[in-house]
């Protein structure tokens, strides 16, 4: 059993894992609850806590963890510890969750962004492994992103780069929760999927998805592999908007992956190519040929170990 570990830790608006890692990446035990739905912020800070003290005693490595690193579903200022916007968990935002929760487990906490984090765990044992410059990119409920370039975890002046889901490709588009409009997440997300899918099949009375109530993602998935057109025209426009955003990173970061996780990823084989031809379509010549899509491997572990990652590299966390 080894005797060096770190507390890891992804937290949602629904549940939240703490888990004790070791310097290899396995996860030595893990436990869950659901997340405090009270909208009080000390609420949420007593339960990230409790799970942190109660996976040290159960974890059964003796001696305390070298740090504990926390992805959260918000906007952080990473330097600082600090959540600035979360819209599952509003009662965080502007709060030093980092200093909030050291405090009560006795441990020095290194706050990450989510896709951030699943970035940093793509890169250590996942899909990026051994490569320099990748871009991780999270296609669920929203659109989220992580940057790791020269083989370091970006982060920007303020800690909060990596916002690849509010990158704007319909300047008069639908608006968005972060308050613009057009953001890439209002169209590349699995929500947007399933909003535009119901716009279109309210125009097509021949597709299966026409008079659904509530169309999920899973939905549309299902509907365009059978050659429904709402389906099919539906992963066309999301792989267009996608693509848009894709090709100006690529312009800018030049990277040698974009890798792609999150639930929505599950449709890879509907947009990819399309993508991927948008790329090529609107990127410089060079950095679109170098450039490769791959699929993200670690799935819901990413977030977990890239926080364990950013724990066992504390020292150097700047």
């Amino acid at each position: 059993m080894p005797n060096e570990y770190v507390l890891a830790g992804d937290v949602g608006g629904t549940n939240l894992r703490i888990a004790a890692v070791d310097s290899d990446g396995t996860v030595v035990h893990q436990e869950s609850v659901p997340t405090p739905q009270t909208r009080v912020a000390s609420d949420v800070v007593a339960a990230i806590s409790q799970v942190a003290s109660s996976c040290i005693a159960n974890c059964g490595i003796g001696g305390r963890p070298l740090a504990f690193g926390l992805a959260m579903a918000t906007l952080v200022n990473s330097r600082e510890g600090k959540s600035l916007r979360s819209p599952n968990l509003p009662e965080l935002n502007g709060l030093s969750v980092a200093d909030a929760i050291g405090k009560q487990v006795g441990l020095k906490v290194l706050l990450e962004n989510d896709a951030t984090a699943a970035a940093i765990g793509e890169h250590w044992l996942g899909s990026s492994q051994k490569v320099d410059n990748s871009i991780f990119v999270t296609l669920g409920t929203g659109v989220g992103g992580g940057l790791i370039l020269d083989g370091r975890v970006f982060r920007g002046a303020d800690g909060t780069a990596g916002e690849i889901g509010h990158i704007c490709v319909e300047p008069e588009g639908h608006q968005c929760g972060c308050g613009s409009r057009g953001c890439v997440e209002q169209y590349a997300s699995a929500t947007a999927i399933s909003r535009i899918a119901e716009e279109l099949a309210q125009k097509d009375q021949t597709s299966s998805l026409s008079g659904v109530a509530g169309v999920s993602s899973k939905d549309v998935y299902d509907a365009a592999k059978t050659g429904d057109g709402v389906g099919l025209e539906t992963f066309r426009i999301m792989a267009r908007y996608l693509g848009i955003a894709l090709a100006g990173l690529v312009d800018v970061l030049n990277p040698n992956l974009i890798v792609i996780g999150g639930g929505a990823a599950g449709a890879w084989d509907l947009f990819i190519d399309p993508v991927r031809e948008e790329i090529v379509e609107r990127a410089f010549g060079p950095p679109a040929k170098t450039v490769q899509l791959v699929r993200a491997s670690l799935g819901n572990s990413a977030g977990i170990l890239g926080a364990a990652r950013v724990a066992l590299d504390a020292e150097s966390h700047i």
